[in-house]
């Protein structure tokens, strides 16, 4: 796959991975589960959505190196 399409697949990824896990803390705070300091945009929720969209980049680029 082109690399600019690689790199479109991994930011559109990104970008639905942190929505996801937003909408997924909103609702552990309304209906009160998990920590009580859980709150939106967390590094977690950041890292989590960036593991997937390098996932997706790698997937995409069909597990070629960078520099190749």
């Amino acid at each position: 796959m082109n690399d600019f399409v690689a790199l479109l697949v991994a930011a559109l990824t990104f970008c639905l991975g942190y929505w996801i896990a937003g909408t997924l803390v909103r609702l552990a705070v309304r209906y009160g589960l998990g920590h009580a300091h859980l709150g939106e945009g967390s590094l977690a929720q950041v890292a989590l959505a960036l593991a997937v969209g390098l996932a997706a980049w790698r997937w995409a680029r069909g597990g070629r190196p960078a520099g190749a």
